[in-house]
């Protein structure tokens, strides 16, 4: 059952730590819907917005795009439920992401290695050609 709490942009601002522009972002791009107005004009969020916005921002942390998180929501949405293989399936191609990430990190680190240990010269005042050298060690390093 819905509770009846209502909440305005400040205290979203304050519960999440996030900014105004940033609320508008999400609004805008549809994430966060529905939101009533006050006479004044004040967006009025629900309970169920609290709910979107802390997975937005837990979907975020994770690295999913805005995209992603806007796609997951709506098929909550339209399902009213998510199923446990369409978290699961998103969550999948994330693990894959990220292992190809650490690949291309780790080939990245055993260059920057690789170069480290080509030139053993570490004086600032000697020329370096190591790169020019094609990483051959007698290029400058004694």
């Amino acid at each position: 059952m819905e509770s009846s709490n209502k909440y305005f942009t400040s205290d979203l601002m304050a519960r999440f730590g996030i900014g105004r522009n940033t609320l508008r972002l999400y609004e805008e791009m549809g994430l966060l819907s529905g939101m009533k107005r006050t006479i004044a004009g004040y967006r009025e969020y629900t309970e169920q917005h609290l709910r979107n916005l802390k997975f937005i921002l837990a979907a975020k942390e994770v690295g999913f795009t805005l995209n992603e998180i806007k796609e997951l929501l709506s098929v909550f949405a339209a399902q009213r439920k998510m199923t446990c293989g369409t978290v699961s399936e998103g969550i999948s191609q994330k693990v894959q992401e990220a292992e190809e990430q650490i690949a291309a990190l780790q080939k990245k680190k055993e260059f920057l290695n690789q170069f480290l240990s080509t030139c053993g010269s570490k004086k600032p005042d000697t020329i370096c050609e190591v790169v020019d050298s094609g990483f051959q060690k007698q290029a400058c390093c004694d």
